[in-house]
């Protein structure tokens, strides 16, 4: 009976080694594991990016600044075009790249529109374009994201960032369309605008608020 007693023992000793050995494998794996699905998931999200092309009848910009210390001035730019890409299920944030016409501002009055197509403002002659491509972007709600990006106006590119949401998913008759709402400021003078500001001084403001409504086509899937 010791000795059976002592067989026993012996081979409970002999086992232990193996089972302790064998739980730093089964731990190191562990992590390697878990980090697949998130590799997963982001493949995934954007491989299932849609690439959006903005109608621009459906697209525009409105901006607006003061006027003489009273009153709030407003206009428009009309027929923005670019691309978009976003997945349908918000898995990931939206890149723009939008650019408008000088020549497409619109105020109702043909002469303020030649005035601000003129160098004291647009200056159509020598930039004749106004152009946002996003860089970057942190999540702030469901279907809202804060964009960074890079704005060129006049000649000059600054970074600015952007509050935009996905204003909705609806259906065309050509497909799937998409919505965006963004909104930002800028100080006009940062771009070279500087009349109204110092001279005629308080004529304009420096601050122009700035609201974007984007509608764009989805691609549709090859195949």
């Amino acid at each position: 009976m010791a000795a059976m007693r002592n067989a026993l023992l012996l081979a409970a000793l002999v086992a232990s080694p193996i089972s302790l050995a064998a739980s730093p494998l089964s731990l190191s794996l562990a992590p390697a594991m878990a980090s697949a699905p998130r590799s997963s998931q982001d493949a995934t999200a954007a491989a299932a990016a849609s690439a959006i092309t903005f109608d621009p009848i459906h697209s525009m910009a409105i901006f607006r600044v003061q006027h003489l210390g009273a009153g709030y001035f407003y206009g428009r730019f009309n027929e923005l075009t670019g691309t978009a890409t976003w997945p349908l299920d918000d898995s990931a944030a939206p890149t723009f790249d939008v650019t408008t016409e000088v020549k497409k501002v619109d105020t109702g009055s043909e002469k303020l529109d030649g005035n601000l197509q003129g160098p004291n403002f647009f200056n159509q002659a020598e930039f004749p374009t106004i152009q946002f491509k996003s860089k970057s972007a942190e999540r702030v709600g469901e279907r809202h994201w804060k964009v960074k990006g890079d704005l060129t106006l006049r000649g000059v590119t600054k970074e600015i960032e952007v509050d935009c949401t996905v204003s909705g998913v609806g259906k065309g008759p050509t497909g799937q369309k998409v919505g965006f709402e963004c909104m930002f400021t800028i100080m006009r003078a940062d771009y070279g605008m500087k009349w109204g500001i110092e001279a005629p001084k308080g004529a304009l403001g420096n601050e122009v608020r700035m609201t974007i409504s984007l509608e764009g086509d989805v691609a549709k899937a090859a195949g």
